[in-house]
């Protein structure tokens, strides 16, 4: 499959053209599209995406987290198993980074990270 490349949400431009992607990268950046995404934010699909607020509470709770990280992930139907979903919080900076692991039907293993500010 080929995709637009998006950089902070925006079409990618070099040399005046708009850059294309593929494979693993274009795979990657789908997965963190809908981890990005709070469900029924996006109003032409309201199952997209994950629920915020299962990082946004004050008592996180690590299992449900981890439940929308895998939800989120199998929305993709690129992707056949979640091998493995590690959080690290920064209390000092409110942030969550989730790193995971996965893979792809093909065969092929994906890695990824999302950060997100958690208060």
């Amino acid at each position: 499959m080929e995709s637009f490349k998006l950089i902070n949400g925006d079409l990618a431009i070099e040399h005046g053209e708009l850059v294309m992607i593929d494979g693993k990268e274009e795979l990657a950046q789908c997965v963190k599209n809908v981890l990005g995404t709070n469900k029924a934010e996006w109003f032409l699909n309201r199952n997209l995406g994950i629920t915020f607020m299962a990082f946004l509470e004050k008592n996180q709770n690590e299992e449900e987290m981890r439940e929308q990280i895998r939800q989120g992930l199998f929305q993709e139907p690129r992707i056949k198993t979640v091998d493995s979903i590690a959080f690290d919080f920064d209390r000092k900076n409110r942030t969550l980074v989730v790193r995971f692991t996965a893979t792809a039907v093909n065969g092929e293993k994906l890695e990824g990270e999302v950060e997100q500010d958690v208060g």
